[in-house]
């Protein structure tokens, strides 16, 4: 198979990448990319993807899992690292404890509908706005910060550190997001500090901190909860603390911030699913399942090969950086029906089983959960409190090649402003 002509920074790709993925899964699902320091391939097919993302030993997440080498460790780690880090994360974001927000979540919501609504008077009396800023960006950030446990009148400060981080993972630079982190390394440091001084005043030693101190002593967050276990007999260090923060901060974020403009942009510009969508409220998890399928928040992650791998006759040098495409192995002919027409008749169990916009594995996305939840939440409100929205305008993506949803989607309610 030749190797095609695929420049995953050019203009036209990151304007619409999923052409050329077509083109690379038949012709060259393994793609060699010279032009970056290091050299990187991409695959694209969706049995290649998923076996990438289950062979961990082989295809490991040790130097990171963006294109430039980088030891992160923690939530980046291989097991045995990976499951101890995990475990403590994933008790934050285990689904009974996701569906205990659903009515905060709905809440906050509600009130961005509000204020959104606040600045053009009542929906009948008609209105326009941007649904990325005053929906879709600022409801993961909150939500995020209260799992997290920190305040959450900083969250443009939030969103701002965690814009440029993404931005950081394809850059050639690696001190390109060194001032950055240092800036949100300086701000959880504080918040740390903060819960250390309430478990002192309460005459709690370091060596008798557990859970039970939670919400009487501490409050009772992620943070906490991390700062107090303990796991094989040891305490989590600072500098542990503050890179699995820093991971979940621009993680439970990003991603489904893209995800809800990605939702509303496909059913606004195909009005007849909008309407479909609100005389049938059941669909809404497809939807949202749909959504993740057709435009995968993450395109893709690295994984960086333990030895050398022969793919479709090509030779993957040991310790390359790879791309597990996921936006590509979604729109997997193989796999999928149509696979390039948003639909709502698609089956709900086929889908969550076989799309990998979350990845798949041991490193499948632990706030999962939590995203679908807010996707559908918002999904079903702006439905219903604006039965008749629109797009009023082209929309524009986000610049980071590794992440794919819309920075603007111009919305319009009620009578028409032309």
């Amino acid at each position: 198979m030749g190797n095609i002509d695929y420049d995953p920074f050019g203009s036209e790709v990151l304007e619409n990448p999923f052409p050329t993925y077509a083109e690379l899964r038949s012709g060259c699902p393994v793609h060699r990319f010279e032009d970056f320091d290091p050299a990187f391939t991409t695959m694209t097919r969706h049995a290649d993807v998923t076996a990438m993302l289950r062979d961990w030993k082989t295809w490991s997440s040790h130097y990171g899992q963006s294109p430039r080498f980088s030891v992160t460790g923690c939530l980046f780690s291989d097991p045995p690292a990976h499951t101890m880090y995990r475990r403590l994360v994933q008790q934050g974001f285990a689904p009974r404890v996701v569906d205990r927000m659903e009515a905060d979540i709905r809440r906050l919501t509600d009130e961005l509908i509000d204020a959104m609504l606040e600045r053009t008077g009542p929906p009948e009396s008609g209105g326009m706005g941007d649904l990325h800023d005053d929906i879709a960006c600022p409801l993961p950030v909150l939500v995020i910060a209260n799992v997290l446990g920190v305040p959450t009148d900083q969250i443009a400060q939030f969103k701002l550190w965690s814009d440029r981080q993404v931005e950081a993972m394809g850059s050639q630079d690696p001190a390109a997001a060194a001032e950055n982190r240092a800036q949100i390394d300086a701000f959880f440091t504080e918040q740390l500090d903060n819960r250390r001084a309430d478990l002192a005043a309460a005459g709690i030693a370091p060596d008798d901190w557990n859970e039970d101190a939670l919400g009487d002593s501490v409050s009772d967050d992620v943070m906490s909860g991390l700062l107090v276990a303990s796991v094989e007999g040891r305490r989590l260090t600072d500098p542990e603390l503050l890179n699995i923060l820093q991971q979940l901060l621009v993680g439970g974020n990003e991603t489904t911030t893209s995800l809800i403009t990605n939702l509303f942009w496909r059913i606004l510009e195909r009005p007849e699913l909008y309407r479909e969508l609100r005389d049938h409220p059941e669909l809404d998890a497809v939807a949202v399942e749909e959504s993740l399928r057709f435009d995968a928040p993450v395109l893709g992650l690295y994984r960086t090969n333990t030895r050398e791998v022969e793919m479709h006759g090509v030779t993957i040098p040991e310790t390359t950086k790879s791309m597990a495409t996921y936006g590509a192995a979604n729109r997997d002919p193989a796999v999928f029906d149509d696979p390039e027409t948003f639909r709502l008749d698609r089956d709900l169990d086929h889908l969550r089983r076989t799309h990998l916009a979350f990845g798949l594995g041991r490193h499948f996305c632990p706030g999962a959960h939590l995203s679908r939840l807010e996707a559908r939440i918002v999904l079903r409100r702006v439905l219903e409190r604006l039965p008749d929205l629109r797009l009023d305008g082209p929309t524009t993506r986000i610049p980071t090649f590794l992440l794919w949803g819309r920075r603007t989607i111009p919305i319009a309610w009620g009578q028409s402003h032309d």
